[in-house]
């Protein structure tokens, strides 16, 4: 996946990180798990896998949009990620889904 097409699948990332170099390593390194990743419902009471990979992957970088993080911060996580990953692949992978994960979302009482 290449930023472009990272920024673009998830607007509710801030387009002053889609020239950022990291961003770029980011959206290559995870391309295959950020095309499944999904956002949650809000009223969402289980996640599947892909509400996950966007919960641990994505949301964290949404905090700059929000005006959580400084810049510099959500860099300093997308750097964290990369690193992980680098060590240990399949047990970076493995550990974005909890045991227990269900199979689909699981949307609560009155949710359509």
């Amino acid at each position: 996946m290449t930023v472009n097409e990272l920024c673009t699948r998830f607007p509710e990332i801030s387009l002053e990180l889609c020239d950022e170099p990291t961003l770029v390593e980011f959206a290559t390194t995870f391309g295959d798990l950020l095309a499944v990743a999904q956002k949650p419902s809000n009223c969402s009471t289980g996640h599947d896998p892909a509400n996950h990979f966007y919960l641990k992957l994505v949301g964290p970088i949404t905090y700059f949009s929000y005006g959580l993080a400084t810049r510099e911060r959500v860099v300093e996580d997308i750097q964290q990620l990369l690193d992980a990953y680098a060590i240990d692949p399949e047990g970076f992978v493995a550990s974005l889904l909890p045991e227990g994960t269900a199979n689909a979302e699981v949307r609560g009482p009155g949710c359509s």
